[in-house]
C-alpha cells in the first residue's frame, strides 16, 4: 500500500491556505475576484515556500468549472480542479525549464500557447525552475510573454531571480516568497503532528523549525522522517537525525567549559568527532549557542531571538557561569577559529585547541594580555596602541618574520631586504637597503595589509620606507 509523504499531504488546495505568505494571498485573492489577471506571473524565493504549490492553486481559481467565473475557492472536486492536481490537465501545462530549456522548446510552447483552452478559460503554462532557460530561449519568449493570446497566463517559478534576463522580470507580476518564520513553521507542524497523531513536543518542533531554513517542505520531511521513530520525539532525536550536535552533547561541552574541566572538555570533542560530527559543525554550534547566552545576558526576555537548540530555561543556568565580557570573548574566539577551520589539514585538533582558549580563566590571560600591554614612544609617553598590535609589538622581528612566512615565496626575497624598525598606532617603519627603495614604495600598499593580518588589526595600516646601511652579510642593518 503507497504512502503519501506529508509535504504533498498538507499541500494547500486554495489561497487562502498558503502558509507565511500573506501579502502574496491577498494580492492573488483580489486578482481572481476583481477579474485583474496579468498575462504573466513570475514568482520567486527560497525552495519550499509555496511558489509551485501557489501556481496550481492559482490555475485553478482561474480554470474551476463549478463557477462561471474564476474563483478565489476552487472547489478541488470538478474535472479541472482534479486534473490540475495531478497534473494531466489538458488546459494547464506544468513544464520542467530545466530538461526543456533550449531555443526549440520555447518555440513549441509558443506554438501551443496559439492553441484553445479545451476545457477551462485559460490556457495556463507553469515554467518551473525557469532560470534554467538558455539566453535564447528567454528572447524567444519575450514576445509571447509580453502579449499572449487573450486565454493564455505565464507563471514562471524560480529560486535564483537573478539569473532570469531583466527584460523577462519586467514583464511580469513579480511575487517574493520569504522564507517562512519559525513561528509560522512550527504553527503549521504542530496542526500536522496532531492530525497525524504524531507525539512530538514543543522543543523539538521549533528544532525542525530552526533547521529548515525557512522552508516548509523541508520541514514536513524532516517531521515525516522522525515521526518514523515510534517514540516521543523530543529536541535530540530531531538533532541525531539531521545530523546536527544534540542539546545534550553541547550542554555538555558547556559545562566541562565552565568548570575548567579539560580533561572531560577533549573527551566530549574526541566522542563527537568519532561520531562523524565535523569539526566545523561542532563550532557552528557553539556559536549559535553562545549568541544565545549573549542574547540572555543583554536581554532575558526576549526568547523570540534565540535560535540554537538549547533551551530557554537551560540557558538561563549557564548564562549565570560567565560575565558579558567573558562571552564576547568566546565568540571572538569562536569566529577566528572558524576561519582558520577552512585552511588547516588537521581540524580535529584545531577544534581542541579553539575549546581549550574557551576555558574561562585562558581567556582571562589572554583579554589581560591584550588590556595591560602598553608600550612607550620615544618620550616616555603611552603610545595609544590597538590592543591587538599592543600585544605583539614586544617583537618586532617576529611579526615581520610573520609577514615574511604569509608572503608568497616569489615575494619573501624582496622582503627579506627590510626590517620593521617600529609600529605604533596604524603607523608601521620599514628600513630597506637603498637599493630596493623604489619596489618598497611601490608595495607599500600590499605591505600594510599583510602587517594589518598579522597584527590582527581593524584599523588599516600606513607604511613608511626609510633606507638603511648593508651589514657585512647582506641583511640590512637595524
Amino acid at each position: 500500500m503507497s504512502t503519501v509523504a506529508l509535504h504533498q499531504k498538507y499541500r494547500p488546495q486554495t489561497i487562502a491556505e498558503l502558509v507565511g505568505q500573506p501579502y502574496i494571498k491577498t494580492a492573488l485573492t483580489n486578482a481572481v475576484k476583481y477579474l485583474q489577471i496579468a498575462p504573466a506571473y513570475l514568482f520567486t524565493g527560497s525552495r519550499g515556500t509555496g511558489k509551485t504549490s501557489t501556481a496550481r492553486i492559482f490555475a485553478k481559481s482561474l480554470n474551476c468549472l463549478n463557477t462561471k467565473k474564476p474563483t478565489d475557492q476552487p472547489c478541488g472536486i470538478c474535472q479541472s480542479c482534479r486534473s490540475i492536481e495531478t497534473s494531466n490537465s489538458l488546459d494547464v501545462s506544468e513544464i520542467d525549464a530545466a530538461s526543456n530549456n533550449g531555443v526549440d522548446d520555447a518555440r513549441a510552447l509558443i506554438e501551443r500557447s496559439t492553441l484553445a483552452p479545451v476545457a477551462g478559460r485559460y490556457r495556463i503554462f507553469i515554467l518551473d525552475e525557469c532560470h534554467c532557460l538558455t539566453g535564447n530561449a528567454f528572447n524567444a519568449l519575450l514576445k509571447c510573454i509580453e502579449e499572449p493570446p487573450p486565454h493564455v497566463v505565464f507563471i514562471l517559478c524560480t529560486t535564483e531571480l537573478h539569473k532570469v534576463l531583466p527584460t523577462i522580470v519586467s514583464r511580469c507580476q513579480v511575487f517574493n516568497f520569504r522564507t517562512l518564520s519559525v513561528q509560522a513553521i512550527v504553527q503549521h507542524l504542530g496542526i500536522v503532528a496532531d492530525a497525524e497523531s504524531i507525539s512530538i513536543d514543543e522543543e523539538a518542533l521549533t528544532a525542525i523549525a530552526r533547521l529548515s531554513d525557512g522552508g516548509l517542505r523541508d520541514a514536513l520531511q524532516l517531521l515525516g522522517q522522525v515521526s518514523l521513530l515510534d517514540e516521543d520525539i523530543t529536541a535530540n532525536h530531531v538533532m541525531e537525525i539531521a545530523g546536527g550536535v544534540t542539546q545534550t552533547e553541547l550542554m555538555s561541552i558547556l559545562q566541562a567549559i565552565s568548570t575548567n574541566n579539560t580533561f572531560n572538555l577533549l573527551q566530549v570533542a574526541r566522542v563527537l568527532v568519532d561520531s562523524g560530527k565535523t569539526p566545523k559543525l561542532i563550532l557552528s554550534n557553539l556559536l549559535q549557542t553562545y549568541r544565545d547566552l549573549l542574547i540572555i545576558k543583554s536581554a532575558p526576555k526576549e526568547q523570540s531571538l534565540l535560535t540554537g537548540c538549547i533551551s530557554y530555561a537551560q540557558l538561563k543556568v549557564l548564562a549565570n557561569h560567565w560575565n558579558f565580557e567573558t562571552l564576547n570573548l568566546s565568540l571572538a574566539e569562536l569566529q577566528k577559529a572558524e576561519n582558520y577551520l577552512r585552511y588547516t589539514v588537521n581540524a580535529a585538533v584545531w577544534l581542541e585547541v579553539c575549546l581549550l582558549n574557551l576555558i574561562p580563566s585562558l581567556l582571562a590571560v589572554s583579554a589581560t594580555k591584550m588590556l595591560t600591554v602598553k608600550p612607550v614612544n620615544d618620550k616616555g609617553h603611552d603610545s595609544n596602541l590597538l590592543p591587538a598590535v599592543a600585544a605583539n609589538t614586544a617583537n618586532l622581528a617576529q611579526i615581520w618574520q610573520q609577514v615574511m612566512d604569509t608572503a608568497k615565496p616569489s615575494n619573501q626575497k624582496l622582503l627579506a631586504h627590510a626590517n620593521l624598525v617600529k609600529l605604533q598606532d596604524d603607523k608601521a617603519i620599514l628600513e630597506v637597503t637603498p637599493a630596493y627603495l623604489n619596489k618598497f614604495e611601490s608595495s607599500k600598499e600590499a605591505i600594510a595589509k599583510m602587517l594589518q593580518r598579522a597584527t590582527q588589526s581593524q584599523q588599516p595600516m600606513t607604511v613608511l620606507i626609510k633606507t638603511a646601511n648593508k651589514s657585512s652579510n647582506g641583511r640590512v642593518k637595524a
